[in-house]
């Protein structure tokens, strides 16, 4: 008995022993695991807290966008950009400098220097962009390279760095969008993330053949049908809208919107343009714009003359103002006729890659013409897109110009 008592203990002991080295193994364990995430939560921190390059662009009727920060794209394909602020967070303690910048106005040239997040530009956005320059001083421009990128007619140009001109300056082009990197001495930008670096049109196959109906005069009451047909054939158009006629039809302003169609100017109230003073052809235009604004939720960024007249000091005036006159390739004379099947046949018979074709949306004889012509364009294989959609697949629009087609060279 006395043996067994004696082994029991021993088992006992045994048993205790594996308990302890069992528990100082988890320990350990948790010791070591503590001690990793320790790490990485530092280097997370450490990656959060790297200096750091921060941008905003107020687009035309859109206002301010959030702020974008180190290599991020900010662009929009239904606005332009007429001002922007660049800033920097987690600058290194005890490192002078500051990151300066330039923005050239179209029509106007260059800016004075802005810097740590003064906004550069006309705020307001009346006129767009055409380029920027970004660059660092004091110990920062010793330690680190600043990269800026801009995005010309929906194509993201090539890096350029340290006070280089980003953008195509007096070309009659403005930037879509931005992006800015700050790095190291003697590094690269990191590599862009897939799909990233593609046209802001990426919805649009430029190499699909593709037209871009549009409607004047609304907007009014046959609007609806319109969009449900192009909902349906998952299609856009493009509606050029009398400013006096937005607020009585707000409801279908803001369904074109939603719909991802674009909201066009037609003046204040369908007057002719090159029979007016400059300043009576901003007003209407403005006008315009804010009651299309208060709508859609944003302002148009074309513009289409009535009657297509840009005589006098129309076109002038557009130009000064950033906007290039949008005109047509096929007309439908559906006002005159208001006759459906006439004005599917007239555009069935002419159209080509590249048309813009003009309809108007108040007749109900024009609203059944689209809802003919809209399934079999794309029965037909053409896209339907935005008078804007078109232009970017095509070499965009550039103010001083006219533009009635989009067709390929």
């Amino acid at each position: 008995m006395r043996e067994w008592g004696y082994r029991g203990k021993l088992r006992k002991r045994a048993y205790i022993f594996r308990l302890l080295r069992l528990s100082l193994l988890l320990l350990s364990f948790l010791l070591l695991g503590g001690k990793i995430q320790d790490l990485r939560g530092r280097a997370e921190e450490a990656e959060q807290h790297h200096l750091k390059c921060y941008y905003a662009l107020e687009y035309s009727g859109r206002g301010w966008s959030d702020w974008s920060n180190d290599n991020q794209p900010q662009s929009r394909r239904d606005s332009f950009p007429s001002a922007l602020r660049i800033a920097l967070k987690h600058q290194p303690e005890g490192m002078s400098g500051t990151v300066q910048y330039q923005v050239n106005i179209s029509g106007q040239g260059w800016s004075g220097v802005l810097e740590n997040g003064q906004s550069a530009g006309l705020e307001g956005g009346a006129v767009p962009l055409e380029g920027l320059k970004v660059w660092l001083n004091g110990q920062l421009s010793e330690n680190y390279d600043v990269y800026t990128k801009a995005m010309v007619n929906g194509e993201w140009l090539d890096w350029v760095m340290n006070g280089q001109e980003a953008g195509k300056v007096g070309v009659g082009t403005h930037i879509d969008g931005i992006r800015v990197s700050v790095v190291k001495k003697g590094e690269q930008p990191t590599a862009e993330e897939a799909g990233q670096a593609q046209s802001a049109q990426s919805a649009v196959d430029p190499d699909r053949p593709m037209v871009a109906l549009t409607f004047d005069d609304g907007p009014g009451k046959y609007e609806d049908r319109i969009l449900s047909s192009l909902e349906a054939n998952k299609g856009r158009a493009t509606f050029f809208m009398v400013g006096n006629l937005v607020a009585r039809h707000s409801a279908v302003v803001k369904r074109m919107a939603d719909d991802g169609c674009e909201l066009g100017n037609h003046s204040w109230a369908h007057e002719n343009l090159s029979k007016l003073s400059s300043a009576a052809v901003r007003n209407s235009i403005q006008k315009t714009n804010d009651a299309i604004r208060a709508a859609g939720g944003h302002a148009p960024t074309l513009v289409r003359p009535p009657y297509g007249a840009t005589g006098g000091q129309c076109k002038s005036t557009l130009t000064e103002m950033g906007y290039a006159p949008i005109l047509w390739s096929i007309d439908t004379l559906d006002w005159k006729t208001r006759n459906s099947r006439n004005t599917v046949k007239v555009v069935l018979s002419q159209v080509k890659d590249g048309d813009v074709i003009l309809m108007h949306s108040i007749y109900p004889q024009s609203a059944e013409a689209a809802e003919l012509l809209i399934p079999e364009l794309t029965r037909r294989g053409y896209q339907l897109v935005t008078v804007s959609e078109l232009a970017a697949a095509r070499g965009g629009i550039h103010p001083g110009h006219s533009y009635g087609s989009f067709r390929k060279k």
